[in-house]
């Protein structure tokens, strides 16, 4: 199993490198992973209250062990998000969906794995959620899955 932390910084290293969804966020920290690190971040839910307008988090959720013909990892991630002022959440979902990595193979990022021993995201569900003060923001549900299950390096 990849380890998850490496997975969350490689999502956000994968956005990072989209000019246009950069161009339409904050000049500072515009993307960043949520990492569990006791105890200054041990609530997701107080992570997300506390997310500036104009940033991305990428937040791992869960991992299940699919079994079939060939037993693989698959990890949900959400991309979570609160647009600048004036702006709307809604571009910023269309720029991440529609994005393109510089420098990269000219492909959506969804289409490419973005760390080896994964296979390309699969985006399940775009949603909106409402914090603990009634402020909308904006979720895209990924799942990613491994090329197979291995020992944790």
């Amino acid at each position: 199993m990849v380890h998850l932390s490496d997975m969350v910084n490689a999502m956000v290293a994968t956005l990072s490198k989209i000019p246009e969804l950069v161009a339409a966020l904050a000049p500072e920290d515009p993307i960043v992973g949520y990492i569990d690190l006791n105890p200054t971040h041990n609530s997701v839910d107080k992570a997300l209250y506390q997310m500036q307008p104009g940033q991305v988090m990428v937040v791992w959720t869960n991992t299940r062990l699919d079994t079939g013909t060939m037993s693989k990892w698959s990890h949900l991630m959400q991309i979570c998000m609160r647009s600048l002022p004036g702006a709307s959440d809604l571009d910023l979902v269309d720029l991440i969906m529609a994005g393109v990595p510089q420098p990269g193979d000219g492909m959506v990022w969804r289409n490419c794995p973005i760390l080896n021993g994964l296979l390309p995201t699969n985006v399940l569900e775009i949603e909106r959620r409402t914090d603990s003060e009634n402020v909308d923001y904006v979720v895209i549900l990924t799942e990613t899955a491994e090329t197979g299950d291995w020992p944790l390096n």
